[in-house]
């Protein structure tokens, strides 16, 4: 078996080869107009909360998503907090993937809010609108048009649905169990920016949608996030909070809550714009590397590549999983990929194994313990030499 391994390594090896000599999981690409626009902000000596990169940014991202409502913020966990902030979630249960980066479950309790895990589809990285009905007709029970979990007596409030790795949930079904049960529905599309249900922008389906522009991502801003809000009203109120709640004033300094300085800083945008203006090819060159991992891994005895052709993803991550009698050697998989300077790196450790949210409720997590156990994320750079 360690044979077979050893084949898919360098089926992996060749293939990367002519990319370069090291390969990180995803690297950020800086074309020369990333540089030119960086530079000008510079000039403009419009670096922080104000300048018109972010209005620009902001514009473009607006006309990509298909969403009126934008927030720019200093990064994804900000824009996740902001949106749970403005969902009374105070002692309450919000539903998640415990498959997820601990961004997500750390913005519901900064809220204050109870962290509640999920389990994933077989083999998939995201939730069933299946499983995830009878879980909650399973556990919880309607009062007075609210939902409450029958064990714990809190009420659920909340669902945060994950888009994992640019691959969109089923967020149509998944709202229709939602508005089932008086639950809210926010999307997690961190690394979902170029993805598509049925059509339409992953991140416009909930209340809230937020990305984020880390450096890891398809598009950065090195740091940085976005809000898309579906009502004006809440649009307001976000941009409001973001802004350390100051009031509007030519030389009054003063301030109605207690905000937060989540703004994005200008020059984060400046760079940003510039990457956003390329993203279709950016798209593109990803589809051709995952076709390419999906060539070398279609008949492979080892392994498999997660996909779904049921939607448009932006491929952010390319995720390879073992079949189930190889599952013990992915650290033998790792080690070795590690050898030829293939950086591949487990999935994120499920939420419901953290410390800090092991006493959690969750549902039984069979699914996502054996994804954890089986999966390991590929290089997924832009490599716009294919």
């Amino acid at each position: 078996m360690n044979n077979s391994i050893d084949i898919l390594v360098n089926n992996i090896s060749d293939m990367l080869k002519p990319f370069g000599k090291i390969h990180h999981v995803h690297e950020p690409t800086f074309l020369k107009s990333s540089i030119d626009d960086v530079s000008s902000c510079i000039k403009s000596t419009y670096v922080s909360g104000s300048g018109n990169y972010l209005n620009k940014f902001k514009k473009e991202l607006s006309k990509y998503t298909g969403s009126k409502y934008i927030t720019l913020t200093n990064s994804g966990t900000s824009a996740l907090h902001l949106a749970l902030n403005m969902i009374d979630i105070k002692n309450k249960e919000v539903l998640l993937p415990s498959m997820t980066f601990v961004a997500t479950s750390n913005a519901i309790s900064y809220n204050l809010g109870i962290p509640h895990f999920l389990d994933v589809q077989k083999n998939y990285i995201n939730i069933d609108p299946l499983m995830l009905d009878q879980y909650i007709k399973d556990i919880a029970i309607m009062k007075r048009g609210k939902c409450f979990n029958k064990k714990t007596k809190n009420e659920i409030k909340c669902l945060v649905v994950l888009h994992a790795f640019g691959f969109s949930s089923d967020i149509t079904k998944i709202k229709k169990v939602c508005s089932k049960y008086n639950i809210e529905v926010i999307e997690d599309a961190a690394g979902a920016l170029g993805t598509k249900h049925k059509n339409k922008h992953v991140g416009t389906f909930g209340r809230f949608g937020i990305f984020s522009f880390n450096g890891n991502k398809i598009v950065t801003t090195g740091m940085g996030g976005a809000i898309l809000s579906k009502n004006q009203k809440d649009h307001k109120r976000i941009e409001h909070l973001a802004s350390t709640a100051r009031i509007q004033h030519l030389w009054k300094i003063a301030h109605t809550d207690i905000g937060y300085n989540y703004r994005m800083a200008n020059i984060n945008a400046a760079l940003g714009l510039s990457q956003l203006k390329h993203l279709n090819t950016f798209l593109k060159n990803k589809k051709k590397l995952h076709l390419m991992y999906l060539k070398i891994l279609t008949n492979d005895e080892t392994s498999e590549l997660i996909t779904n052709i049921n939607h448009q993803s932006n491929y952010w991550l390319n995720n390879l999983i073992l079949k189930p009698k190889y599952k013990k050697y992915k650290n033998y998989l790792l080690k070795k990929l590690h050898g030829k300077n293939i950086l591949a790196r487990e999935l994120w450790t499920p939420q419901h194994l953290l410390p800090m949210y092991s006493k959690n409720p969750k549902s039984t997590m069979k699914n996502t313990i054996d994804l954890w156990k089986r999966t390991i994320s590929l290089p997924s750079s832009n490599y716009h030499e294919i």
